[in-house]
C-alpha cells in the first residue's frame, strides 16, 4: 500500500514539474543564421534556452537571406508566418512599413540597448525588432609589409595613407586592393566612409537629409572631399584603378591579401575568423578606414540582423521570450564571440579579438559612421557603387554630375 503511495506522488510530483506533450509551444524562428556556414553557437543557445523554458521546443527554421525575400512575404500574404522572423534595415522598411510586424516598444530589452542603435530598430517611433550584433567594413593591414617598408603607425588622414602607399609602392608593394568587381562594393563603402564622416565626430543624420531632401549631394562639401580622396589615392599609386575594377571582393580579393601580394585590404569583420584559421597573413590587423574630413580613421559599422515578431504569429508571447533571452549579455555574448562581431548592449561582451582593437576603439571613441542599408533607395543603392567605380576608372571626369543625379534620384522618389 505504501510502495502504490509513492507512486502516486512520483506520478503527481513529474506531471507537475514536467510539461505534458500537449502544454509544449513549438515556436518556429526562421533565420539565415543558425547552421551551413553560419552556425553561430545557435544550438548551444537553443539547448540553453529550451532548459530554461521547458514549455517552449525551438523549430529553426533555416534558410538563405535571399530566399527569405520571396518565402516569407508569401507566407505573411497568407497569413501563417513563422512565430519570429530574423530582418535587418532593408526588411523592416518593406515589412514593418507595411505593417507585418509587431511593435516592441514595450519590450524590456530596449533598456538594455545601446543608445545610439535605438533609431535603428525600427520606423519613425516604432521599435520592430532587437538587433544581435554590430558588424562592420574596415581595412586588414598586412603588418609585416607595414614594417618592412617603415611604417611605424597606421594612418589616420588620407595625407598619412598617401605617404604610406608612397613608401609600399617604392618598397615593391602593391599598397591596396580597391575591388569593384560583381558591385563596386569596395569602393563604394571607402566612398561612404569618408563622406559620411564630415568631421571626427560624425553627423549621423547627414544620411538621412540627404535621403529627405533636406540636405543635396551636391552641396555637401564632405562628399566632394570624398571624390577629391579618390583623385589623391589614385596619384599615390595606392591602388590600380584597372586590377580593382577587375578584382572580386569576395574571392581573389581575400586570397591576394592572404598571399601577401597586397598590404591593405577594405572589408568586412567577418573575415577575422577564416584569416585566423588559415593563419594568413601571418600577421594582420584591422583598422577603421582614413579620413579625408577629420584627423580620425572612420569606422563604419553595419547595423547587423536580428529578431521580429510578425503581425500573425500564432505564439507571441513564446516569441518575446525567445527575443528576451536572446538579449542578455550572458546569451548574447555567446553569439557574438562565434559572429566576430560586437554586441549591441550596453557594456555588452565583444566578440572582437585583440588584432582588430584600432577598429573598435575608434567606434568606442565615436569615430565611425553607419552603413545606410535600408536608407537608401533602391535606385540610388544600385547606382552608387557603379557611379564611384565610374569615377575610379576615369577620376578626370566632374563628380558635381555625379551627384546632381544623385540629388535628381532623390527628387524624382
Amino acid at each position: 500500500m505504501k510502495l502504490k503511495k509513492l507512486s502516486l506522488y512520483c506520478g503527481l510530483a513529474l506531471s507537475f514539474s514536467s510539461p505534458t506533450y500537449a502544454d509544449i509551444t513549438t515556436l518556429e524562428v526562421s533565420s539565415w543564421k543558425g547552421a551551413g556556414a553560419e552556425v553561430a553557437n545557435f544550438p548551444t543557445i537553443i539547448e540553453r534556452f529550451e532548459k530554461a523554458n521547458p514549455d517552449i521546443k525551438i523549430k529553426l527554421n533555416y534558410m538563405a537571406r535571399n530566399d527569405m525575400v520571396t518565402s516569407i512575404p508569401a507566407r505573411f500574404q497568407a497569413r501563417n508566418p513563422p512565430d519570429v522572423v530574423m530582418v535587418d534595415r532593408e526588411f523592416i522598411q518593406h515589412w514593418g512599413g507595411n505593417g507585418q510586424l509587431i511593435p516592441l516598444n514595450d519590450q524590456p530589452f530596449l533598456n538594455r540597448i545601446k543608445p545610439e542603435l535605438i533609431p535603428y530598430l525600427g520606423i519613425d517611433d516604432k521599435t520592430y525588432y532587437a538587433m544581435l550584433q554590430i558588424s562592420g567594413m574596415g581595412v586588414f593591414v598586412n603588418n609585416t609589409l607595414f614594417k618592412e617598408a617603415g611604417i611605424s603607425q597606421y594612418p589616420q588622414t588620407i595625407e598619412e595613407l598617401t605617404q604610406a602607399c608612397t613608401k609600399l609602392d617604392s618598397h615593391g608593394v602593391q599598397p591596396m586592393l580597391l575591388a569593384a568587381n560583381n558591385g563596386g562594393w569596395t569602393p563604394f563603402i571607402y566612398f561612404l566612409a569618408m563622406g559620411l564622416a564630415n568631421n571626427d565626430k560624425p553627423d549621423h543624420t547627414l544620411i538621412n537629409d540627404l535621403m529627405s531632401g533636406k540636405k543635396k549631394f551636391s552641396e555637401t562639401q564632405s562628399l566632394k572631399n570624398a571624390f577629391e580622396a579618390f583623385r589623391k589615392m589614385i596619384d599615390a599609386k595606392c591602388f590600380d584603378p584597372k586590377i580593382s575594377a577587375g578584382t572580386d571582393p569576395w574571392s581573389v580579393a581575400l586570397t591576394s591579401f592572404q598571399s601577401g601580394k597586397v598590404a591593405m585590404l577594405p572589408q568586412g569583420l567577418w573575415n577575422i575568423g577564416p584569416f585566423q584559421k588559415d593563419q594568413l597573413p601571418e600577421n594582420f590587423s584591422l583598422h577603421p578606414f582614413p579620413s579625408i574630413n577629420g584627423t580620425k580613421a572612420i569606422s563604419l559599422d553595419y547595423n547587423g540582423p536580428g529578431w521580429a515578431i510578425p503581425k500573425d504569429a500564432k505564439h507571441k508571447e513564446a516569441a518575446k521570450k525567445w527575443i528576451d533571452y536572446w538579449m542578455h549579455d550572458k546569451n548574447l555574448s555567446l553569439y557574438v564571440k562565434a559572429d566576430t562581431s560586437i554586441s549591441t548592449l550596453k557594456n555588452g561582451t565583444s566578440g572582437i579579438p585583440p588584432l582588430a582593437k584600432p577598429y573598435e576603439d575608434a567606434r568606442d571613441a565615436g569615430n565611425f559612421v553607419t552603413f545606410p542599408v535600408g536608407t537608401l533607395s533602391v535606385e540610388l543603392g544600385a547606382d552608387m557603387p557603379n557611379d564611384i567605380t565610374s569615377f575610379m576608372l576615369n577620376p578626370k571626369q566632374d563628380y558635381m554630375k555625379i551627384m546632381q543625379r544623385w540629388d535628381k534620384m532623390v527628387e524624382d522618389k
